[in-house]
């Protein structure tokens, strides 16, 4: 609103009601907000709001962890009607340390370190955070106990002592080990492909044969600390080798999973038809089919810690954002696909091999 007298201009600012005004920020990516603190002491206060925090983390969009041997870079995909991607290189230097990315928890990665001690770390946020150091435990995953009031977020690993191999948790809050008396289990967490975080507990994709013939997610439970089955899923293949199978997060409160047949390279998609709550046991699960993907130009996929991707319902319809690696030479990919586009971009200066995962950028602050 604009005043003029004489040769004088008076300039009145209108402001937002403040609800409104926060459910506008609310849908800003965590980056940008970083950049606005300095605005105003108002929205410096509200960006360390934590239910602003949580809300704006629910908002965000899933983006693309890839890491090389030195470096790990963050890939977001703008969806309009011709689709990009941007890469970001995020400040971790890996060349001093044999770093890998062993988990990812609100927008925190765990990374494990070969001889040195692991970090968890926000990029978005301060320096990683050192776990202490035990010769004889090894961190796996972050996850956390969201049976209480407040998530206790925390790392489970194995302890091996005495030729017998424990469960090892460490405690963010007190940043101590501590070894429980179960046994760990045997089986690997599949290490190749798609886990990923929901309400705290780390999920995967298993197939019991022949047994039941059935394929299904696994869980490890991060009140509790153990393994256990959590829900039949609705994929096909008379052996475990026919099909790639990768598991995804929708809506940021269900699932989705992905199989590719390995003959015809048809792809199916499907989705939970509900939310998936904190306590769940996975008994009513219901799948719904969400996009099928049958098209030459569509990458045959190879069984990979490369492979990730996200599924998405927007104004232009059902879309598939898959990252994945080209067997010779090596590149990075990233795969668009939406009604009858499927854009193929590729990565610029990945041209190694490289892990993938999904992830949720987030202000979120743990320590």
């Amino acid at each position: 609103m604009v005043f003029t007298r004489k040769k004088k201009t008076l300039v009145v600012s209108r402001k937002l009601p403040s609800d409104v005004e926060e459910e506008i920020l609310v849908r800003v990516p965590p980056l940008s907000l970083l950049c606005f603190k300095s605005v105003c002491k108002e929205w410096n206060t509200l960006f360390n709001n934590k239910r602003f925090i949580n809300k704006n983390f629910v908002c965000a969009r899933p983006e693309f962890m890839l890491q090389t041997h030195s470096h790990i870079y963050s890939i977001s995909a703008d969806l309009n009607d011709d689709p990009t991607i941007k890469k970001i290189g995020l400040c971790l230097d890996l060349r001093r340390g044999r770093y890998r990315v062993s988990g990812i928890c609100d927008g925190y990665f765990f990374l494990n370190g070969h001889h040195e001690r692991g970090l968890v770390w926000n990029p978005l946020l301060s320096h990683p955070k050192r776990i202490a150091k035990d010769n004889v435990i090894c961190g796996r995953n972050i996850g956390y106990d969201g049976s209480g009031p407040e998530k206790s977020y925390k790392i489970i690993g194995r302890c091996s002592t005495d030729s017998i191999d424990r469960v090892a948790v460490f405690e963010l809050a007190t940043n101590k080990w501590k070894v429980t008396h179960r046994t760990s289990s045997s089986k690997k967490l599949s290490p190749d492909l798609c886990r990923v975080s929901l309400n705290g507990n780390l999920y995967w994709t298993g197939y019991k044969y022949p047994q039941t013939g059935k394929y299904f997610i696994e869980m490890l439970d991060f009140s509790k600390e153990i393994m256990k089955i959590f829900c039949i899923l609705p994929c096909e293949g008379k052996s475990a080798g026919s099909h790639i199978r990768a598991l995804s997060i929708y809506k940021g409160d269900r699932f989705s999973v992905l199989q590719q047949s390995r003959r015809t390279g048809e792809t199916k998609i499907w989705v939970t038809e509900k939310k998936i709550g904190n306590g769940d046991d996975g008994g009513d699960v219901v799948w719904i089919k969400f996009m099928t993907v049958s098209r030459p130009d569509f990458p045959m996929l190879v069984r990979h810690i490369s492979t990730s991707y996200f599924v998405d319902n927007n104004i232009y319809g059902k879309i598939l954002v898959l990252c994945c690696r080209s067997k010779k030479p090596i590149k990075a990919w990233v795969y668009i696909v939406r009604g009858d586009l499927c854009k193929k971009i590729k990565i610029d200066e990945v041209v190694c091999d490289f892990q993938s995962s999904v992830y949720i950028p987030s202000l979120i602050n743990i320590s």
